[in-house]
């Protein structure tokens, strides 16, 4: 039996002036996963999502944050969170939700505990913020639907992609939400 270690990781927000160091994570990590759900091998999403222009903008929006994840001083992946809200397919939810709108990480650092450890940390913002729960859109074909379930979270609905240069098959989401206690 193979003993999993958890590496030590880092986690710090991500400044404006970082749009082009974001960028470039952003296009080394997405085309490790993603490339196969689009017709144009994720060319216009990745143009249009993760150029420093896109990002910065992203980044001057006091509504989210992004935070770096580094491993050994070195950023192996990032996260954005949207600090409130609630998902628009469910009306039994109150307002004070926070949204994990993005996890990622490179594929070198998956598979190490960096995500649970990543998770925890976002259940402990979310927990500063005073968050009734966070919630997450994921890919209903993704296999990281038991990465979340095992982090807590539960499916509570579903949604469709409506970008054209996506894959049909590949279009549809679910919510999964996460209470916090």
């Amino acid at each position: 039996m193979q003993v999993q270690t958890h590496t030590a990781i880092r986690i710090e927000k991500i400044s404006t002036g970082e749009a082009d160091l974001l960028s470039a994570l952003c296009l080394r990590i997405y085309p490790q996963f993603y490339l196969y759900l689009w017709y144009d091998q994720g060319e216009w999403y990745q143009r249009t999502r993760y150029n420093a222009e896109q990002l910065a903008a992203e980044l001057s929006d006091s509504a989210s944050e992004y935070y770096w994840i580094y491993q050994q001083d070195a950023p192996v992946g990032y996260i954005k969170i949207n600090l409130q809200g609630k998902p628009a397919e469910t009306t039994v939810l109150s307002d004070n939700g926070m949204e994990l709108e993005r996890i990622y990480l490179l594929k070198e650092a998956t598979g190490t505990g960096l995500g649970s450890q990543v998770m925890d940390w976002v259940a402990n913002r979310a927990t500063e913020l005073q968050r009734d729960y966070i919630y997450l859109y994921t890919m209903d074909s993704s296999q990281a639907i038991q990465f979340y379930e095992k982090n807590g979270y539960r499916k509570e609905g579903t949604k469709q992609l409506p970008f054209e240069r996506m894959k049909p098959e590949y279009r549809g989401m679910y919510l999964m939400i996460k209470d916090q206690l």
